[in-house]
């Protein structure tokens, strides 16, 4: 992490934290712990917390907490959603009403879940994050950073469930509204990065004014597995794939002198790893 920089001037620069998750080596970071809102990564943290209690077959009724600005969805108070359709909608769509809507049905309340999210935060070992909302629209006092969001993170990777759905492109969200009529609609995926970078496995988008261009990504290959954080980009893609490109070298570079180490002979089996 670059040195002697003020809050202000490391709100200018983007925050990254790049990590081996098999056995937690810090490849790259920069400006890791500088307090930043999450914008709708976010998200992570919210299906963490709510699928505690949850199934995917759990049918929602929503009530008043989804007339919200940017809703996405278009959930209405009285409308019945299952779970799994929410999922979607809020790991492909990103749909902040889907999100505020799982939270409630999780926690009976909203205040309730705000406070689950918190303490799972902690649990994690977060320890430079605070959240208000289950969506990441901005609010008062509500910020994290790229090393405790790499936390969330890696324990997103090791629920399944929530993995299968921010590996699609695309999907369908079906549910009734309070008169009783069917509604569906396909989805896309807002993570442009899927199906781009070799490996990219998901995982989430996020984007305010306040929070500039934000990408939490796992990358699973031969080579390795990372999570790389990226807050307050201004190019998301290009700087995550430059990001990944420097920490997958680091691997290999990192293997091959493990198999050196390990025997001198394949310094002549490594070719183009030392130049004469």
């Amino acid at each position: 992490m670059p040195g002697n920089l003020s809050l202000t001037e490391s709100l200018d620069t983007p925050s990254y934290y790049l990590i081996d998750v098999k056995n937690q080596n810090i490849l790259l970071s920069q400006n890791d712990t500088v307090h930043r809102p999450p914008a709708s990564t976010v998200k992570l943290l919210t299906g963490l917390v709510a699928m505690q209690t949850l199934n995917e077959d759990d049918t929602v009724t929503v009530g008043n907490e989804v007339l919200i600005q940017d809703t996405t969805l278009g959930l209405k108070p009285g409308d019945t959603i299952k779970v799994k359709d929410l999922l979607t909608a809020i790991y492909l769509e990103s749909a902040n009403d889907a999100a505020i809507a799982l939270a409630v049905k999780a926690k009976e309340s909203l205040p309730a879940f705000i406070e689950s999210m918190n303490n799972y935060a902690i649990e994690l070992g977060c320890k430079d994050s605070h959240f208000q909302t289950p969506n990441g629209l901005p609010a008062s006092d509500q910020y994290t950073t790229a090393q405790d969001l790499a936390k969330i993170a890696i324990k997103f990777t090791q629920n399944k469930t929530l993995m299968d759905y921010v590996r699609q492109k695309e999907g369908k969200v079906e549910w009734t509204t309070s008169n009783g009529l069917k509604r569906s609609i396909k989805v896309y995926n807002t993570n442009e990065f899927l199906g781009i970078y070799p490996g990219v496995q998901g995982l989430k988008t996020g984007t305010t004014t306040e929070a500039g261009q934000c990408l939490v990504t796992y990358v699973s290959r031969s080579d390795g597995d990372l999570i790389l954080v990226l807050l307050g980009s201004r190019n998301r893609y290009k700087e995550t794939k430059g990001l990944l490109d420097q920490g997958i070298a680091a691997l290999r570079t990192r293997a091959a002198l493990q198999s050196i180490s390990k025997n001198s002979e394949s310094l002549v089996q490594s070719p183009g790893f030392i130049q004469p």
